[in-house]
This record gives C-alpha cells, sequence and structure tokens, in this order.
C-alpha cells in the first residue's frame, strides 16, 4: 500500500499529482516494482528491515547522476509485553526530490494524528516519526519502571520463584532495548549533526533530550534492578544458611541419642542399669534429656556473634 502526500510550507496534504512523500506499507511486488523503477531506490530496500531489524542506521551518498541521497534504518517497538518479537524496522529513503517511507501503518497513522498540523518540511517528518518512536520507548520504560517496583515490594515479602521469573525476564527486556537505544542513538546523533535538519533546528533540541532521556532512563532501570537482584540473592543465600544451620543441628541432635544407645549396647560390665527391671527406660529418658539440653542450647547459640 502506498500512501501520497505533499509537505509544504503549507503543511502536509493528501496529493496524488504532484507527491514528495510516499508512505508506504506492505507493499505488494508490482507497488516495489514500480517504485524501484521510478526512484532508484537502494538495492534490497524493502528487505532491509527483515534482514537488519535490530540494527539503526544513517548513511549519505551520491547516485551516479551526482544526485545526494540519504538513507536511514529506524527501530520501533510494537508491543509494550514482547520488544525482542515485535520490533519493527522504519526505512526511509530522502533525495531533495522525495521522502519514501517504509513502516507499519500504524506508526505513521499516529504520527499524523499527533504531529499533522506541525510538519512543514520533510526533515520536519522524519524528526517527527522519531518524537512517536521514541514516545514507545519511554511508555515501554514506564511498564518496566512499574515491574521494578513490583519486585522490589516482593522482595519485602521473602523472594519467591514469581519474583525471579519477573527479575529475569524484566533483565532481559531491559538488556534488549538498552542495546536498541545505544544503537539508536548514534544515528540520531548523525542526523542531527547533518544539515538536513537546519531548518527544525528547535525540533531537533527536542527530539536530542527525549532520546537521552529514554537511554538514562533505561541504565537507571538496570541499575535498580540489578541491586534489588543483588538483594534477592542475599536473601537466598540468608535462607540457605538457615537451613543448613537447622540440618545439621537436627542431625547433631539424631546423633546424641544414637551415641548414648550405641554405649549402653556394649557387652560388658559395669554398665549402669544392666541389671535393672527400668533399665532400658532410664537409658531413653538420659538420651531424651541430652537431646533436650543440647537442643535448647544449640538452638539461642548466635552464631553471628
Amino acid at each position: 500500500m502506498i500512501d501520497y502526500f505533499s509537505i509544504s510550507s503549507e503543511g502536509l496534504q493528501k496529493n496524488t499529482q504532484d507527491p514528495n512523500w510516499l508512505s508506504v506499507s506492505n507493499p505488494t511486488d508490482a507497488e516495489k516494482e514500480q517504485l524501484e523503477k521510478e526512484h532508484h531506490l537502494p538495492k534490497n530496500f524493502f528487505t532491509f528491515g527483515q534482514h537488519y531489524s535490530n540494527v539503526s542506521f544513517f548513511k549519505k551518498y551520491q547516485a551516479e547522476d551526482k544526485k545526494p541521497l540519504c538513507l536511514m534504518l529506524f527501530i520501533d517497538i510494537q508491543s509494550i509485553n514482547e520488544p525482542e518479537s515485535l520490533s519493527s524496522t522504519v526505512t526511509v529513503f530522502l533525495t531533495p526530490d522525495i521522502l519514501i517511507t517504509m513502516s507499519e501503518k500504524s506508526l505513521i497513522d499516529q504520527v499524523l494524528d499527533t504531529f499533522k498540523s506541525e510538519i512543514f518540511t520533510k526533515a520536519g517528518l522524519i524528526l517527527h516519526t522519531l518524537q512517536v518512536i521514541n514516545e514507545h520507548y519511554l511508555v515501554f520504560l514506564k511498564e518496566q519502571r512499574e515491574t521494578i517496583e513490583e519486585i522490589s515490594h516482593g522482595t519485602t515479602r521473602g523472594s519467591n520463584r514469581n519474583i525471579l521469573e519477573k527479575a529475569t525476564y524484566t533483565e532481559k527486556n531491559l538488556v534488549y532495548i538498552d542495546n536498541l537505544l545505544k544503537e539508536q542513538r548514534k544515528t540520531v546523533n548523525q542526523l542531527l549533526k547533518s544539515k538536513l535538519v537546519y531548518t527544525d533546528r528547535d525540533l531537533a533540541i527536542e527530539l536530542e533530550l527525549q532520546t537521552k532521556q529514554a537511554t538514562t532512563s533505561v541504565q537507571i532501570y538496570r541499575e535498580m534492578l540489578s541491586s534489588i537482584s543483588g538483594l534477592i540473592d542475599s536473601m537466598m543465600d540468608n535462607r540457605l544458611n538457615q537451613l543448613m544451620k537447622f540440618l545439621n543441628t537436627a542431625s547433631l541432635l539424631l546423633a546424641l541419642p544414637t551415641l548414648i544407645f550405641s554405649l549402653w549396647g556394649f557387652n560388658t560390665g559395669g554398665l549402669l542399669w544392666r541389671d535393672s527391671e527400668i533399665g532400658s527406660a532410664m537409658v531413653v529418658l538420659v538420651a531424651l534429656i541430652v537431646s533436650i539440653i543440647s537442643g535448647i542450647y544449640l538452638f539461642r547459640k548466635d552464631y553471628n556473634a
């Protein structure tokens, strides 16, 4: 599908007669062939997003006719819950005459719904598209912050399997988004340093701050999650130490009666209550008293002192 627009000082309007922006989404083979023939698009232009889904890119070069061209790839996330499996690439081809964007239609619709009245240049459209993409990242990061707060509250009630699974999943998402943002920030910086956006400097500054906010936020959240994960590990180690203390104490308490019974099982003379009718009961009573006293001592002992 191809939507035709005209971008000028009068704003953005649909225009099929003399367009300077072509918005392409899910094109047919015939549409691909038509665009490649009419605008001399780079080879594999329509498959860049499929082959390099996690790569952001900015390249200026000249065609054979000396016409300056610019090729850009930006990474958008379509799902807050599954950013890795549902990320998409926005491919941009820019010449002095035409702007061609290859992206999900939902992204372009969102750009037009939000910024249509503010778009007067092709560079402005690119910058506003990046603003919407950054908003997707910021919304995702806000969700991750709430998840981190849930994990933090969960650790106060003791670590469990659900908390550990949530922490692991959140860490995986943050690592993925962190690398995407680092990659994309390089491309955004190259774009902002170029002459393409010199007429939209205020918007460029706002975009730079927005991009920096996203990259800074993901670093902060990763450090927060790392500290919480360290706390969870410490709690698990402490629980394991307490369990080992209990098991060692229990094994020692079981060993004392066994020792006493073994001593009274010697087939030699001189043992107390050997010939008594209540001798067996007395041995059991002694073993019980020794075990109780030892248990009280062991459980009251402060092993941290």
